[in-house]
Formats: C-alpha cells, sequence, structure tokens
C-alpha cells in the first residue's frame, strides 16, 4: 500500500530517490506555482536549469525560448518574465513555446531528484490536479509519494512555512495513509492550517518580506489560493547543458 512521507530540501530529494516513487516538489513561494502557470498559459514545454548561467545559454542556444525566472526574488538582465505566476498570466500566450526556467530554490530540488520514478510539480494553486495525478501513479505502480519542501537552497536548515503547509495541504487533498516519521509533522499543519489558513501562513513566512519589499505582494495571495490552476507539471526527460550542469525537461501531464 502506498504512504505518503513530507520532508524537505537535500534530505527531502535523497528519500524521494530512496523510495524511487513520486516526488512532488513543492515551492511555494513561488517556483511550483509559476510552472503551474507557465503551462495554464499555453507553454509547450519547460526546461528547468540549476544554474542561471545555463538558462542563458540554453536561450542563446535556442533563441525562440522564453526564459523565465529569479535570483533575489527578480529576473536577472535579459530575462522575459520573472518567477511570477501573475506576470505570466498577464502576458501573452505561451501556445506551443518552449520556456528556459531557472530559480533560486526549486529549480534546485527538481534537478536533484532523479532517482524518483515521477516527478511532479505541485503547490496550493494547482492541489486538485497534483493531487489526483500522484495519488493514481502511485495507485497503478504500487509506489510511495514524497511531498519535498524547497526550502532554502543552499541554507538546508531553513524551514520555509509556506512550503511545508502546501505540502500538508497536498498530502491531505491525495488521502494516502502518512508514513509513520510524517505523522506529526502532518498533524502539526493540518491544525496550523485550520486555525491561521493558508494566506496567513504564507503571508507571515520569512519569504513573503522580500516579496512584498520587492512590491510583489500580490504573488503570495495568488500562491496561497487553492485550484487557481490545472497544470500538472510533470519531468518527462533530462537536458544535456553544455557547462555540465543539471537541468531537466517538463510537460504538462495528463
Amino acid at each position: 500500500m502506498p504512504f505518503m512521507h513530507l520532508s524537505r530540501g537535500v534530505a527531502g530529494c535523497e528519500l524521494a530517490n530512496r523510495y524511487r516513487g513520486v516526488a512532488v516538489i513543492v515551492d511555494a513561494l513561488r517556483a511550483s506555482t509559476t510552472l503551474a502557470a507557465l503551462f495554464d498559459h499555453g507553454a509547450a514545454r519547460v526546461l528547468v536549469t540549476a544554474a542561471l548561467d545555463d538558462a542563458c545559454a540554453l536561450n542563446v542556444d535556442m533563441p525562440d525560448t522564453v526564459l523565465v525566472g529569479e535570483r533575489n526574488c527578480l529576473p536577472p538582465a535579459g530575462f522575459h518574465l520573472g518567477n511570477s505566476p501573475r506576470e505570466v498570466l498577464a502576458g501573452p500566450r505561451l501556445d506551443g513555446r518552449t520556456v528556459v526556467f531557472t530559480s533560486s530554490n526549486g529549480a534546485q530540488r527538481l534537478t536533484a531528484c532523479g532517482g524518483a520514478r515521477h516527478i511532479l510539480v505541485g503547490t496550493v494553486a494547482n492541489t486538485a490536479a497534483v493531487a489526483a495525478r500522484a495519488r493514481a501513479l502511485a495507485e497503478a505502480e504500487d509506489c510511495d509519494i514524497v511531498f519535498v519542501g524547497a526550502g532554502k537552497y543552499p541554507d538546508e536548515t531553513y524551514i520555509a512555512p509556506e512550503d511545508e503547509a502546501a505540502a500538508a495541504y497536498l498530502a491531505a487533498a491525495a488521502g494516502l495513509s502518512i508514513a509513520d516519521p510524517s505523522r506529526e509533522e502532518f498533524a502539526y499543519w493540518q491544525r496550523e492550517i485550520a486555525a491561521r489558513g493558508l494566506e496567513h501562513i504564507f503571508t507571515h513566512s520569512p519569504h513573503a518580506v522580500f516579496l512584498v519589499r520587492h512590491q510583489l505582494a500580490a504573488d503570495i495571495t495568488f500562491c496561497a489560493t487553492p485550484d487557481l490552476l490545472r497544470a500538472v507539471p510533470e519531468v518527462t526527460g533530462y537536458v544535456e547543458l553544455a557547462g555540465g550542469g543539471a537541468g531537466v525537461e517538463l510537460r504538462a501531464g495528463s
């Protein structure tokens, strides 16, 4: 019988690789939401790189690609869009386009779960779709699900409350049994969500302070609102990079 695990950062990626089941990468503010928004807005595929230089190099090699992402909350020089789901959805449709994406945290975790059988991108904004997809895969293949909170790369001691709450929210929606080591944490976040609500948890997270400082407070509300998006970004392959860095290809799973 499949079980669900809650973990984070490098330890979460290692757990997902060890179980060789379904990994769900949760970077609630904001990469997971932006990636789902890109597919909802028509993108055919997204190439995710851990390193900024690799993303820029891919864009040079494939000049028709759309360069999306952030460092320190803001789009680097030359990027077409920032790591903002609202900015993505407010811009021109991306029908059939290839997007190159990089971010400070989520991209690092997405490219580190190669041992998992399936790698999905999940968050509050696409909960229903991701929970259904993750559960279907786990039940069909009798494998566990590991929800990996992105945290703050490379600070593995940092705990992002928005990622933890979003992971627990996704797990509750998936509805499978929680593995023993994760039960206490799962119960804690269920109580916190019931008491404070997702938007309060997101708004009062340390990362939210930086987003507010950069006039991106509306992104926080968007990211904390359930089921605004339908796409389930899913790793479908790996990207060869000239510099030898880590990269994955995402497409919208069914």
